[in-house]
Parts: C-alpha cells; structure tokens; sequence
C-alpha cells in the first residue's frame, strides 16, 4: 500500500527506546512478529489504496512505497544495507502505479552508499532521497544512513541506523466531498478533514542490520522507529506508524551454463497488516537478467534488465495486478538505473620513477 490510513493506539517513546537498548528483545519480537505473519499468511491480502479516515482523531499513515525491484535497492528499506558492499552504490528507480487509475501512486528514489573506515573501523554512509505522491498527499523523505561492519569469518555483518527528515504535504482542494449520486464521503465541515493545502515535517529515525555471504544475504529493519507526527500545527493529527521489513536471497550458480539463479524475498508489515513479495531471477554471464515475482493478491510481476560495458544496469519492471484494481488499472511500470564502482581513499603508497631503471 503506497498511502493508506488505519486506526490506531499510539505507542509511547519509551517502547521505542526500549527497542534500541535491549538488543536481545529487540530480535525476540522480530521473531515474534516473523511467526505472525507465516500463520496468518494465508490472511494476507494486497495493500489498498483507498484513504480511510477513521472516528477516532488520530490517524496513521503508511508511507513506505512499493518497489518490485527491491533486490537492486536494499538501501531504502534497510540502513544496516549501507556500505557492506565495500564498493560504491548508486541507484535511482522511478514507479508508475496503476496506470490509468486517477491519483494512483507516483514514486521516485534516489540513494547511494560508500564503505568507510572510522578511525580503523570499517562502516559506510549514505543518502536516500525519495518522493511520493498518491492523491492527494505528497511525501518527501530525506534519510541520511550510518553503519559499521563486523566479519565474522564466513560473511559480514552490518548495523546501521538512519536519521533524517520526512516532509508530508495535504492538498485538501483535492478532496471529494460528494459523489455524481449525492452520497458524501465526509462532511465538508469535517475538522479532521481540512480543505486547504497543510505541511506537516517531522524528524524520523530507522534501525537496520543486514548480513551477507557469498551465496546468500539476509536483513531485518525498522522504519520509522519513534513513529514521528508531522507537525501540521493542528490542522491534522497524523503519525507514521513504525513499518518492519525482513529479506533475504541466494545466489546458485548452475554448473552447465553461465547462469546464476537468485530467488529472493521481501517481507514488510505495519501493525496487523503484512505483505509478502517472491521473486525468482536469472542472470546470464554476470549481464542479462530477467525473473518473475509474485505479490499474493496483489500483482505478477515481469523483470527484466542489463549491464551495459560502461557498468551502468538498467532494469525494469512490469506489475499485472490481479487484484479488483484490474479493471481500473494497466498495471505498474517501474523503471531502475544503478551503478557500482571502486574508489579507494586510503593513503596511497608513494611510488618514484628513476631514469636508472626506464
């Protein structure tokens, strides 16, 4: 779900807190949470798009947008993503929902990493810019991540945590108040509801910890982990819930042709509703790819790309929805542009050429 809103009771500063301390409760919820969503799995459904305004005056809103070709963007959901490659990351991807559904989600995000050494630590930063708009409402977030890494011997662990800025922005010209048959969707003299164009900004953080393996990888994060409210000076009363995202994938490379098959998968949830994308892709000679994912009652997703000899990739993506929205929607493209190179900044050996030796 690209911005939707349900009722809930606000969690207080000190749980999230309590998060950050206590690592070994920390990861005993996320289990918790993990055994919760693979009993009620066959419960899960596809996020809606539709706005819900609740009774109650106080909201919240998912904001975390859907991409199909996560794999190639670990970043936007994972802080503990930055720097664990050891090189640098840069990428940018565009996403069309629901194609020819009128105010269906619109995202675009850029982001890039680097690995660092901290006084002798090996880490990395990044950046994460995105934008979102759906309807209505027009969100910004701008995320700077920090991380260290540890090797244990047969992979890498890395922690990292981001800080950053979320700008939400409610054009209530917009709004419908009626519909062609006389029915209301609120009243016009809702004060939950306001009629003009509202700003809200609020400080957010994120928690992540990604490892990887030569043939495998796996991350858990936390977004949004004090759930911030957007100040909007009391025109509207609306908080970012906390959103959780587990992943992993493994590399098999087949032995009678130069392919690597990389299945993968993205688990992401906030409060009782989860999600779940499978994806399958295959790579020819380290260049071509192309796979197909599955997003239950949601869509069946076609991906495909290449490596150019510059070392640019570019990918790209095509959802057919097989939820009700298929009689509204064409379905979603979305389009992925990414680079990765080496730049080492550490001190450099000096070398001195004698004509003695030419």
């Amino acid at each position: 779900m690209q911005s939707a809103f349900f009722c809930r009771e606000k969690s207080s500063l000190n749980r999230s807190i309590w998060f950050l301390l206590n690592y070994n409760a920390f990861f005993a919820v996320v289990r918790r949470y993990a055994l919760f969503f693979l009993n009620k799995l066959n419960r899960a459904g596809s996020f809606t798009f539709f706005v819900l305004i609740c009774i109650h005056s106080f909201v919240q809103a998912q904001v975390d947008p859907q991409f199909s070709q996560y794999m190639f963007n670990p970043l936007s959901v994972n802080p503990g993503f930055t720097g664990i490659s050891g090189r640098i990351n840069a990428v940018a991807a565009n996403r069309q929902q629901w194609v020819g559904f009128e105010g269906a989600p619109k995202t675009t995000v850029v982001g890039a990493d680097m690995a660092l050494n901290f006084f002798g630590n090996p880490g990395g930063v990044g950046l994460t810019i995105l934008n979102d708009e759906v309807g209505y409402v027009s969100n910004i977030n701008i995320q700077a991540s920090l991380a260290q890494r540890f090797d244990l011997g047969e992979g890498l662990i890395s922690v990292g945590v981001s800080l950053g800025f979320f700008n939400q922005v409610w054009d209530g010209t917009k709004l419908f108040t009626s519909t062609p048959s006389g029915g209301s969707y609120h009243m016009p003299t809702d004060n939950l509801v306001p009629g003009t164009e509202v700003k809200g900004t609020s400080f957010d953080v994120g928690f992540g910890a990604y490892f990887k393996h030569e043939k495998y990888y796996g991350g858990i994060s936390i977004l949004h982990l004090f759930e911030p409210k957007p100040n909007f000076n009391d025109d509207l009363n609306v908080y970012l819930p906390r959103s959780f995202f587990i992943t992993g994938g493994y590399n098999h490379a087949l032995w009678e042709a130069p392919i690597v098959l990389k299945p993968s998968f993205l688990i992401k949830g906030v409060g009782p509703i989860w999600q779940l994308d499978l994806n399958l892709t295959a790579v020819y000679q380290d260049r071509y790819w192309g796979g197909i994912a599955y997003r239950p009652q949601d869509a069946i997703v076609l991906i495909t790309g290449v490596e150019l000899a510059s070392g640019v990739r570019i990918g790209y993506s095509y959802d057919i929805t097989t939820s009700r929205l298929a009689k509204v929607s064409g379905g979603s493209h979305e389009v992925m542009v990414g680079y990765t190179f080496d730049l080492n900044l550490e001190k450099r050996e000096k070398k001195y050429k004698s004509v003695r030796f030419l």
